[in-house]
């Protein structure tokens, strides 16, 4: 139960849903960032340049100046959409399974029976590892998307999560 899966996870509302920690914001963001750097420099350098080569507008400083500004306003709006997604996500864990929220505009809400799981995974990654965070990843059967990645869990959490959502009746079928 929810109780089982988490002790450290973020606020807990009312109707069980948790928010992800605030660290989380911050990996969203770095992310959003590294994003918006490769974006808006790609975006600049292969559509950006050659129209403003194209129509000869500009001379060469202003030209780089402009590129260089509209580069940097596609990175700020990269930080802005990984915190507006953190913001905007959430997760619980019920006897049902695990529902994950995403979304204020487009609202997506997945929910991945127990009874479909196969095996799940944690992923901590070194900026992970930093925040003490880890990504889950629960893999299904028989569904269009084969696996949950979820991004943002304390490590704890993420670990009381998989533990919680293996299957009763495939706990110790390996065992020799």
């Amino acid at each position: 139960t929810d109780d089982q899966a988490t002790a450290s996870g973020g606020l807990q509302t009312t109707d069980g849903w948790r928010a992800f920690p605030d660290d989380a914001a911050q990996l969203a963001m770095i992310a959003g960032t590294v994003w918006g750097l490769v974006f808006g420099f790609a975006f600049a350098a292969f559509v950006g340049w050659p129209l403003l080569r194209a129509w000869s507008i500009l001379s060469l400083l202003p030209s780089l100046l402009l590129l260089l500004v509209l580069a940097l306003a596609i990175t700020i709006a990269g930080i802005w959409l990984g915190y507006r997604r953190w913001k905007y996500s959430e997760w619980k864990l019920d006897e049902t399974g695990m529902h994950v929220k995403r979304g204020r505009l487009w609202r997506k809400e997945i929910l991945v029976p127990r009874s479909r799981v196969q095996h799940l995974d944690i992923e901590r990654g070194p900026i992970e590892r930093h925040f003490g965070l880890a990504t889950l990843i629960v893999h299904t059967a028989g569904t269009r998307t084969h696996a949950l990645r979820q991004a943002g869990f304390l490590d704890a959490d993420a670990v009381a999560l998989r533990d919680a959502l293996v299957p009763a009746s495939g706990r110790h079928d390996d065992v020799l």
